[in-house]
């Protein structure tokens, strides 16, 4: 191998490594750790004890009570234009900003949004909710 072939393997090879490690580290920074608990006795949480009822905790989290009941929690922010969700009585979340609907499993159903909102895990113990991924 002469000089020149030596330095364009190792420029190809040094690229490849500065690459994958941005590629690493944009994953690293897109999962979120979630890990937080709500008491439902607390009046800022009244909105969660009603059917239809929602709350957004931590600018980030989107916890909310189903028509059916079940509290279930998501990304607070539109796959698609990163506008935070609400939660509708039709069992839905709504984006305000592009009108995309995503279902209580996080599936866009309507709109401009293609990928799922992250949900997160719900327990419930009395009166405490614990939210974590």
């Amino acid at each position: 191998m002469n000089r020149k072939e030596f330095f364009r393997t190792l420029g190809i090879s040094l690229a490849a490594v500065a690459a994958l490690t941005q590629l690493e580290s944009c994953n690293k920074d897109k999962v979120q750790r979630i890990d937080f608990t709500i008491d439902l006795n607390d009046p800022e949480n009244f909105d969660l004890t009603t059917l239809g009822g929602y709350r957004i905790f931590n600018s980030a989290v989107i916890v909310a009570k189903d028509v059916n009941n079940n509290y279930i929690a998501f990304s607070a922010y539109c796959t698609y234009d990163a506008c935070l969700v609400e939660f509708q009585t039709t069992n839905e979340f709504i984006c305000p900003c592009c009108q995309s609907h995503y279902d209580t499993d996080g599936n866009p159903m309507f709109g401009y949004a293609t990928s799922p909102l992250e949900k997160y895990n719900v327990q419930q113990t009395n009166n405490i909710l614990h939210v974590y991924s």
